[in-house]
């Protein structure tokens, strides 16, 4: 796309030469030569005044919302650049040709993400959300990097309040849209786990005419978001609830994938029972796309962890990683111990603070300890004010720690012991609590040993 035809498209000003670029950026330490710069006031910084270092990465051009004549390098003069970032990704999709599967949920929407993409790369190029460009700037930001090489894009919509879904899905008008689950997450946002589903089923919204609504059958709020989509084909899954698509005869991570009356056995690489159910949505998403049950099942083998998400690390040959420190939640820290259930002679989980949970922080914390006791656990290792509070309802075996490093140490010096008995570790916490630091101090430390 030219500079020109963006500015026509923003109803801005276009100060400078005409040129094409490739893609965009909001980030001046990531941006790339051909790529247009989106400034605009942050929190913290002004990107206006970073200008001349886009210059000097060969950036194309940048929209803005005061002009620096100073700076040798095309810009877009407009009244709001985070708008504008929103409004150019909204006419680049529909000048796309592609197809889109939008999806959210509270819990597993990378994992699932990764599922679809893995299935739609046998079919075509896909173009799959990175990292956590899941929001309403790295969702356009991820729209403007599809180009005529892909057939299909796989979009991630996560929020933490309310319209946040809304505008996304309004921006990207999928093909198929997703909802995986709601569960206690975001609540300071929401309210209620009420209030989730609620934002949750604004994704259906945006959903082209003639476009397919995928719908969890074994959610609680299945049936509101049916009543969602009275003018949409709609596609449900599940494994305990009758679903058109459907996990039969499940062993360990072995099932029957059951769509429409046929069937094909999967064996997924990735554990945990939510993955066979996060498979059987993105087997339900591909086969509304015309995916046969042979691509779905080589897709879905074919996917062998999601870093940061339930990743199975293997530190020895007794001892077992389970590294889910990316983020974390109520609902997908009981996945995680469901996940190591009978995995090991001990199991161990490493928790720090749950985020965002409002006024039932405190239960939800306590409720979690109890859960993992009643699973099995040997040890609840804590860090921060609210985890105290899931170590306290554990009981004995819990303990809370000062920092990462006081953990770090205990679990090395632990592991020793019991270096011929197998022990399966759960690490999780909110993203802000770094327990990411934590899985990668144990993973240096066995490739030291």
């Amino acid at each position: 796309m030219k500079l020109s035809q963006a500015a026509q498209i923003l109803q801005g000003e276009l100060k400078g030469m005409d040129a094409i670029f490739y893609g965009a950026s909001t980030d001046t330490r990531l941006i790339q030569a051909g790529q247009l710069f989106f400034a605009w006031k942050g929190d913290k910084h002004d990107a206006h005044n970073f200008l001349d270092s886009i210059e000097a990465k060969g950036a194309i051009g940048a929209v803005v919302e005061r002009y620096t004549p100073s700076v040798n390098i095309s810009q877009i003069v407009v009244k709001d650049s985070q708008k504008a970032l929103g409004i150019l990704a909204k006419a680049w999709m529909a000048d796309w040709q592609g197809t889109t599967v939008a999806l959210t949920g509270s819990n597993g929407k990378t994992t699932l993400k990764e599922m679809i993409a893995s299935i739609l790369r046998g079919k075509g190029a896909t173009l799959a959300t990175e990292g956590n460009y899941n929001n309403h700037v790295g969702c356009p930001l991820t729209i403007l990097k599809l180009t005529d090489q892909y057939e299909y894009a796989v979009l991630e919509m996560g929020a933490n309040h309310f319209e946040e879904i809304r505008y996304l899905t309004h921006i990207a008008c999928p093909d198929v849209a997703i909802l995986n689950n709601a569960g206690p997450c975001h609540l300071e946002g929401f309210g209620s786990i009420e209030g989730v589903a609620r934002a949750k089923g604004e994704i259906f919204e945006g959903l082209k005419a003639g476009g397919t609504a995928i719908i969890n059958a074994d959610d609680d709020y299945a049936d509101y978001w049916q009543s969602l989509n009275t003018e949409h084909r709609v596609l449900t899954f599940g494994i305990r609830n009758t679903a058109d698509v459907m996990a039969k005869n499940i062993s360990g991570q072995s099932f029957d994938l059951v769509i429409h009356g046929q069937s094909i056995r999967v064996t997924l690489a990735l554990v945990g029972i939510h993955n066979v159910l996060n498979a059987c949505a993105a087997a339900a998403a591909t086969y509304a796309l015309g995916a046969s049950l042979d691509e779905i099942k080589t897709g879905l083998e074919n996917l062998h962890c999601v870093k940061g998400r339930l990743e199975k690390i293997q530190l020895s040959d007794h001892h077992i990683l389970l590294n889910d420190a990316y983020n974390g939640n109520p609902a997908s820290l009981r996945a995680g111990i469901d996940a190591l259930e009978g995995i090991a002679d001990h199991t161990w989980l490493v928790l720090g603070d749950m985020r965002e949970l409002g006024t039932q922080a405190v239960q939800m914390h306590e409720e979690c300890g109890r859960y993992a006791k009643v699973r099995g656990f040997d040890q609840l290792l804590a860090l921060g004010e609210m985890a105290a509070k899931s170590a306290e309802a554990f009981g004995e075996g819990g303990q809370v720690y000062a920092d990462h490093d006081a953990i770090i140490d205990h679990i090395n010096q632990t592991l020793v012991t019991l270096k011929d008995e197998s022990v399966a570790i759960l690490v999780k916490g909110s993203n802000s609590m770094k327990m990411y630091l934590i899985a990668e101090a144990m993973v240096q430390k066995e490739k030291e040993v």
